[in-house]
């Protein structure tokens, strides 16, 4: 890609394009650089530097006026001179940052980017490169270059990585809290929670705090159903090797988008779920209302003058 600015929205793209992604050694050359050095000598001029540069300039310089407005400018986050890439900035974030770039280079704030503006800037990236300042980059320079320069990009986005990720659960944070929980429940210490140990998670069976919610036997019954699931070799113990186990298949059905950390929402969503699986399973957990009898027919009357009981034509 060509451009002649030497930092900002270019600069990160031409970090986050393929080549400088994934790096091997040595550290790759710059496309310029080798669009440049056509010869292979190793080494490229601040007159060719400049010359290369500057192409930019004039294809963007479309009435030939040896200067640029902004709608001429913004043109440059546009193929051809920018390309969508994968996980990079869309269109229109290309050409805000273009926007901004512009009244950067707009020194003297007249509406315009002129000539000796943009060379004056690609002076200076050129001396950014030209370490020994002998109006000269070789490859051993721009390679030094790169390598600072991917190595702070790589820095940012782990930065960037960590902010993002701040306050969200990694799988053994969550596997941990399973375990301090269990611990809790673990009265004797003896590394594993019996029935009785878990049945507590039932909350009490009467008075003040049982108020609000369901009946006893119904929250007991639910939560041995629980124990029933988590308790693999049906000892009756819960064990560290199944809550373990049991903490890594929950870890997975609440990471919803697969990222390998669960974030505030999504553990919001794994506890609707719950709740509403809890919901259905309730009715399983109460006792068959008995049949009622069908109300009793009544006896039908006697015929008038037989005797209750006799047989007709009886004397």
């Amino acid at each position: 890609m060509k451009r002649f600015f030497g930092s900002g929205l270019f600069a990160v793209v031409l970090v986050m394009s393929p080549a400088f992604a994934q790096a091997p050694q040595p550290v790759p050359l710059p496309q310029w650089f080798v669009e440049i050095d056509t010869g292979k000598k190793g080494e490229v001029t601040r007159a060719e530097f400049l010359k290369y540069r500057m192409k930019t300039f004039d294809e963007l310089d479309v009435n030939k006026d040896g200067k640029l407005t902004i709608d001429e400018y913004v043109k440059v986050a546009e193929p051809p001179f920018s390309q969508d890439l994968p996980n990079g900035p869309t269109l229109e974030e290309r050409r805000n940052r273009a926007r901004a770039e512009f009244q950067n280079l707009d020194t003297d704030r007249d509406g315009f980017v002129e000539r000796a503006e943009a060379e004056a800037l690609v002076q200076s990236e050129f001396n950014q490169y030209d370490s020994d300042r002998d109006n000269k980059v070789t490859e051993p320079e721009v390679r030094l270059i790169m390598q600072r320069l991917m190595a702070r990009e790589a820095a940012e986005r782990r930065q960037i990585e960590m902010r993002r990720r701040q306050g969200m659960v990694a799988i053994n944070d969550f596997i941990d809290m399973q375990m301090e929980e269990a611990d809790k429940l673990d009265k004797n210490n003896d590394g594993k929670v019996s029935q009785q140990e878990y049945v507590v998670l039932a909350g009490p069976a009467d008075g003040p705090q049982a108020q609000g919610l369901l009946p006893y036997d119904i929250r007991r019954q639910l939560v041995m159903r629980k124990f029933q699931e988590i308790d693999a070799n049906k000892d009756g113990q819960l064990d560290r090797v199944e809550m373990t186990a049991y903490a890594v298949r929950r870890f997975i059905e609440i990471d919803a988008n697969k990222d390998r950390f669960l974030t505030e929402e999504e553990f919001k969503q794994a506890q609707e779920a719950e709740t509403k699986k809890m919901r259905e399973l309730i009715p399983a957990t109460q006792p068959p209302q008995p049949r009622q009898a069908p109300p009793p027919q009544p006896t039908p009357a006697a015929p008038p003058g037989v005797a209750p009981g006799l047989p007709q034509r009886t004397r």
